[in-house]
């Protein structure tokens, strides 16, 4: 049950998946070439030029092709055709809006770790269920160690967050343990877009 979530969300920001014409190509595309790339255990070479559009559209995902194309030293033409490459093998995986949670009305975001007495396909069938259900987890990660799984949570208010721990959380076959971590200040939160590229092109480089 390998699955769910996102780099996690701090309490400054929340995502939510854009709903521009750029965007819905990448829903259907982007996700179909994720999982035929996956399953074909390819990984696509990224040059400088796929970097610098990269880039650009972590900066700005709201930039014109033809801004990104100046930007970057390439025609409209072949840039454009390059984000469509790009989209459609699921490199770019979609394009987002960063919101202020206390704007909206979300007073609280806390990360839980969760343990289950005994991992079974009931179990985890039903802890994906009430993931993928509910809009109070904003991602989800199973992880090695101790714990099953870490989850990136919101809610309004201290009540609506215990009753989603104690109603649906807490009604999980095999659930043994479960510890909230609130959020008290947030350090940093950049969605990692820029840093993942900058990472994996400096190790590369450093082999």
């Amino acid at each position: 049950m390998k699955k769910l979530g996102r780099p996690v969300q701090s309490n400054e920001h929340a995502r939510v998946r854009s709903r521009t014409p750029r965007a819905a190509s990448v829903d259907a595309a982007g996700a179909h070439g994720t999982r035929h790339r996956a399953q074909l255990g390819v990984e696509r070479s990224i040059d400088e030029f796929d970097r610098r559009i990269l880039r650009a559209l972590a900066r700005n995902a709201r930039a014109t092709n033809v801004e990104i194309a100046r930007e970057i030293g390439l025609s409209e033409a072949p840039c454009s055709r390059r984000i469509q490459r790009l989209e459609r093998e699921g490199v770019i995986a979609g394009y987002g809006v960063r919101m202020d949670p206390r704007a909206v009305g979300v007073g609280i975001t806390a990360f839980i770790t969760l343990t289950l007495d005994m991992v079974s396909a009931q179990s985890a069938d039903r802890f994906a269920e009430v993931v993928l259900q509910s809009p109070h987890v904003l991602a989800c990660y199973i992880v090695s160690g101790s714990a099953y799984a870490l989850l990136h949570v919101a809610a309004a208010d201290i009540g609506a967050y215990s009753q989603f721990v104690l109603d649906r959380l807490r009604t999980i076959p095999g659930v043994k343990d479960l510890n909230s971590n609130f959020v008290m200040r947030v350090v940093k939160d950049s969605g990692g877009p820029t840093e993942l590229l900058e990472l994996a092109h400096g190790e590369r480089n450093s082999r």
